[in-house]
């Protein structure tokens, strides 16, 4: 379960999260709507432990997510702007995820890899914003998730992987009780999949 208490986030004088308070339970697909700017990937990456709140807290499975390895490890987390090291490849970031996380499951990872028309070889910085969506989708799931967070993911995805995507949370959702939150600034994207959503205004659901 996911809790966010009187959660604030400032940037100088910016306040990009404000007082806002809400319970998101297991086993959901949770959406977060709202325009560009009002807030939806700062609170993404605090609930994600990347930012510290400023006031209040995110408590995920009772403890506070911030700087919490043992959070952190039962959670992914894409971003609208997915970053790679120059040299990475789908593969060499799957040895580096081995090895951070316990629930990675390699039977999985080889699984994704032929679902998606991605060359896991190939450098990630050199491919286009939709494979390289799918090259953090890939690595994400074989991380066997517990709490999954979405950034503007379904976008530069065609028809066909958006699809692919699309069944991959439901069936986490259902077979692992995986809670995902999913933003978007598009509603029509997200409307058809999640059990609840709501909007973000100037960091104030």
């Amino acid at each position: 379960m996911i809790e966010i208490k009187n959660l604030t986030k400032r940037f100088e004088k910016t306040v990009a999260i404000n007082n806002l308070n809400c319970e998101i339970s297991e086993g959901m697909i949770f959406g977060l709507a709202g325009s560009n700017g009002s807030g939806k990937s700062t609170l993404l990456r605090t609930l994600s432990g990347v930012y510290e709140p400023n006031q209040g807290q995110v408590i995920i499975d009772g403890q506070n997510a911030f700087d919490n390895h043992v959070i952190k490890e039962r959670c992914a987390y894409i971003a609208d702007y997915p970053y790679f090291f120059n040299d990475s490849t789908v593969d060499k970031m799957a040895d580096l995820y081995r090895k951070m996380y316990s629930n990675w499951s390699e039977e999985r990872y080889l699984k994704l890899c032929s679902m998606f028309p991605i060359a896991t070889n190939k450098k990630i910085v050199n491919m286009s914003k939709g494979m390289q969506r799918q090259a953090s989708v890939i690595l994400a799931f074989a991380t066997n998730p517990k709490y999954l967070f979405l950034d503007e993911i379904f976008d530069g995805l065609d028809p066909v992987i958006r699809n692919t995507l699309k069944t991959l949370i439901i069936e986490d959702v259902t077979d692992r009780e995986m809670t995902c939150i999913i933003a978007s600034h598009n509603l029509r994207e997200i409307d058809d999949i999640c059990d609840k959503i709501v909007l973000l205004h100037k960091g104030t659901l």
